[in-house]
């Protein structure tokens, strides 16, 4: 008898494991409102921290269980992840400079200035698509390169610049400005080998978002970080 339970027991401890972000303030709320999410549904998870571009590749591989959060519709590009139509979050994409001159209103408003967005962040590449733009590494080399004039925009998240602008600030004797070009709704995306837990996905968060748990995870964080 302890032979046959052996497996399913082992089964039920094992982990879920998604990628996400590295660096990203935004990856610290999914993270926190996921696994409340998952300790409802009696599951235990573990997140892995990747660049931008390599998050998407290895959750889209199925080497792991999915991809933490994204915006909406990468499953459209990456076939093998399901979206739970559920927001787990919003975020702001926002254009941050140092000349207080510039006003931005949009994406098109960026078309005249040289542009630095990150590599792998979705939404950046996205709306910069039809312009010529530079492409970093790191939020930090957007920083580096913003300091040394070789940009006249940066394109990144709003809580994930919040740290870096005040250090920033500190360092550079300038302030920066900010401009808030889009807002997008987050979704969490699992991988097709986990079809069935969409439906118990969808009522959880759906429940989540009703009880004022995904908002209050929200608020709490940003009050830690302001």
């Amino acid at each position: 008898l302890l032979f046959l339970l052996w497996p399913s027991s082992m089964l039920a401890q094992e982990s879920l494991v998604f990628t996400g972000i590295e660096n990203s303030s935004y990856a610290t709320i999914s993270q926190r409102v996921m696994k409340e999410a998952y300790r409802r549904l009696d599951l235990d998870v573990k997140f892995t921290a990747l660049p931008a571009a390599r998050s998407l590749a290895v959750a889209n591989s199925g080497r792991v269980d999915g991809e933490l959060y994204r915006i909406k519709n990468i499953h459209l590009k990456y076939k093998n992840l399901m979206m739970i139509p559920t927001p787990i979050g919003i975020m702001e994409g926002v254009a941050i400079t140092t000349n207080p001159k510039i006003s931005l209103q949009g994406w098109q408003s960026l078309a005249p200035y040289r542009v630095c967005i990150r590599n792998g962040v979705k939404f950046a590449e996205a709306g910069t698509k039809e312009m010529k733009v530079d492409v970093n590494n790191s939020n930090e080399h957007l920083f580096y390169n913003l300091g040394l004039n070789r940009c006249d925009i940066i394109v990144l998240a709003r809580l994930t610049s919040i740290k870096l602008t005040q250090d920033f600030e500190k360092e550079m004797k300038r302030p920066v400005y900010y401009h808030v070009i889009q807002t997008y709704p987050l979704f969490h995306y699992l991988h097709k080998k986990n079809k069935p837990l969409v439906p118990k996905l969808i009522e959880v968060l759906k429940e989540m978002e009703s009880d004022g748990t995904i908002v209050n995870i929200r608020a709490s964080y940003i009050k830690e970080i302001s």
